[in-house]
């Protein structure tokens, strides 16, 4: 069954609404008619099986049949955060990630972040990516979209990590194995704070920074890998130590 959002505000009524992209592809794209049925979430961690009512190009009603929760979500909260990047990559970042299961994705402008936020376009940035990670929740059947917030500095995400069961920064220069680093623990930590560097990494600065607010740093190996390559890679290990990928 093709899967489709609905507000929150929605999933509550007797005859949920969907409208705009996701109802016109319904009736025009897919070519659905009342008594088919659909696939809907809300975002917040449940999906529904739905029977459509009505449908226009404009606005499907829907009739909820069950509701039933997801085994796609993973069982640790995992917060990124992202040294800021060129445009076209963070999109691309949020989309892999997204699939890979991340919670949380700030943006951080760290001392060696070359492009720099456009506080002007900012706004239009944010709801862009919110875009792309539904979009990867619909393709990798998750159900809940990952909260994404506006960028922030480096010390600002340091105090944001605060409360967080394991904290890691990953640095290009550490020498230490990540499998020695990061041992899995008894009990597995639920909420995971992770911080990746822009194309040109951290400075030591941060890297004694982050240290001091109780991070570990981690060695993604000896091959010095793309800030996207990074990322993606280090999000996908420790799903594997901590999370569901094992």
């Amino acid at each position: 069954m093709k899967r489709f959002f609905v507000e929150h505000s929605e999933i509550i009524k007797e005859f949920p609404v969907i409208e705009g992209q996701d109802a016109h592809h319904i009736a025009k794209v897919f070519r659905l008619k009342p008594k088919d049925h659909i696939v809907i979430v809300d975002g917040g961690g449940m999906e529904y099986e739905a029977e459509i009512i009505s449908s226009s190009k404009n606005q499907v009603t829907v009739s909820v049949v069950k509701k039933y929760a997801t085994v796609a979500e993973s069982p640790v909260y995992i917060t990124v955060g992202q040294g800021y990047l060129k445009d076209k990559k963070m999109d691309m970042l949020i989309r892999h990630l997204t699939e890979i299961g991340i919670a949380k994705w700030i943006p951080v402008v760290s001392e060696y972040s070359v492009p720099q936020p456009d506080v002007r376009k900012m706004d239009s940035r944010i709801q862009r990516w919110e875009v792309i990670a539904k979009e990867a929740v619909k393709q990798c059947r998750r159900t809940r979209v990952p909260e994404i917030v506006s960028p922030v500095s480096f010390q600002h995400a340091i105090e944001e990590s605060s409360g967080f069961d394991l904290k890691i920064i990953f640095y290009e220069n550490e020498t230490a194995p990540m499998g020695q680093t990061l041992l899995p623990s008894d009990p597995k930590p639920s909420q995971l704070f992770v911080l990746l560097g822009p194309e040109g990494g951290f400075s030591n600065k941060e890297i004694e920074l982050a240290k001091s607010a109780g991070f570990i740093s981690a060695s993604l190996g000896p091959r010095i890998l793309r800030a996207e390559t990074a990322s993606i890679s280090a999000c996908t290990l420790i799903q594997h130590l901590f999370g569901d990928m094992r």
